[in-house]
């Protein structure tokens, strides 16, 4: 029940006058039949329009208030299609035509929210607002929860410094580099700078690269010394790489010869693999004993029997040094000579490494499959 004397003015605001562009309908509408009447003409031009159910929730609260035998109207006001201030004097003009038709107390708001509330103040300068209703339209349960899950992992991506230093970290540090060196006038370098951290991060993040690391260096010394011999040995393998590729563009016979005609290669790709070979050997070698030494090393501070295996490997990495260096003056050469040292070689190596196995290697072979690396 009321109190005496009052009235109240249930009013649905459409600000960008979708009513008016879709359904053709005029206002300002007041009464009950009027207003359904638009909003049914305007959910039949477009089903997915809001203010179709804002209209039809301001029926609704009119049917409650009436049904709660509170005096009440219920009226739809439009604005215009290009906002802004245009909407507003006009909708301030046919609010002001409803509220004389009857002297109301307040007015109750019902809007879907977001611009059509902006009304608000020009509302309140005519009579008070004593309720605002706003009116949301429910969505799918399964689009409601992807959206939910969706934003999850974007806060995860942004604040879990475990994610966001890949997500954010490197793409700024891309874009950083990149910037300087567009700013330095080295566009090219900017490319292939972007080129290299990104495959960087992909190789870093496949191999399990960090954590890896993060392994190695929770073990205290001994993790140190597996983490510096495997950076050295990375380097020093990626320095003979450069080292055999330089020797084989020295062959510049050869390479021009392929340039010039690509189907060269079955004479010249011999030649300028064994140059390769030959000069990658010596850092490469270096750089897996250098990796082999820092694991045996490890497992010796560690009191672990996995540094036998270490040695062993080591005198096979001995063993196969001149069968390998023969094969690649095999390659570049292609004598007599350098067939039967390579043969010799291959076969005393074979033999050398049948012996360690058979005899040496049960001996050293870790004897507790469990023991840590």
């Amino acid at each position: 029940m009321s109190e005496d004397g009052e009235r109240y003015l249930v009013l649905c605001v459409d600000r960008d006058d979708d009513l008016g562009v879709k359904a053709r309908v005029q206002t300002p509408l007041t009464g009950r039949d009027a207003a359904i009447a638009a909003a049914t003409k305007l959910a039949l031009a477009d089903p997915e329009e809001a203010d179709a159910n804002a209209i039809f929730a301001a029926v609704r609260k009119y049917d409650e208030l009436v049904k709660s035998k509170t005096p009440c109207e219920v009226a739809v006001v439009c604005g215009d299609v290009n906002r802004g201030f245009e909407a507003d004097r006009r909708l301030g003009r046919q609010i002001t035509k409803v509220l004389s038709d009857a002297p109301y107390s307040g007015v109750i708001l019902v809007s879907d929210g977001g611009e059509d509330e902006q009304v608000i103040p020009i509302i309140q300068s005519l009579k008070p607002i004593v309720s605002v209703q706003r009116v949301a339209v429910k969505h799918s349960e399964s689009v409601e929860e992807t959206y939910e899950v969706l934003g999850r992992y974007l806060r995860m991506l942004i604040f879990d410094p475990h994610y966001s230093k890949y997500a954010l970290g490197v793409p700024g540090l891309i874009l950083i580099l990149a910037g300087i060196l567009v700013v330095a006038g080295r566009a090219a370098e900017a490319g292939l700078a972007t080129l290299l951290i990104i495959g960087g991060a992909f190789l870093v993040r496949g191999f399990n690269v960090d954590r890896t690391v993060a392994g190695l260096l929770q073990r205290g010394p001994t993790g140190y010394i597996r983490f510096i011999s495997m950076m050295g040995a990375t380097l020093v393998v990626i320095a003979g790489i450069d080292t055999g590729y330089v020797a084989m563009m020295n062959d510049t016979v050869a390479v021009t010869a392929i340039e010039n005609n690509p189907s060269q290669i079955f004479s010249y790709g011999g030649p300028l693999i064994g140059y390769f070979i030959g000069g990658a050997l010596n850092l490469v070698w270096i750089g897996i004993a250098i990796y082999s030494i820092g694991a045996l090393l490890s497992h010796a501070a560690r009191n672990s029997i996995r540094w036998r295996r270490d040695a062993y490997t080591l005198v096979i990495l001995a063993i196969l040094y001149f069968p390998v260096l023969t094969f690649s003056n095999f390659l570049v050469r292609g004598t007599a000579e350098a067939t039967f040292f390579l043969i010799s070689y291959i076969l005393l190596g074979l033999a050398a490494i049948f012996v360690l196995t058979i005899a040496i290697y049960p001996r050293v072979r870790p004897k507790v499959p469990s023991e840590n690396e």
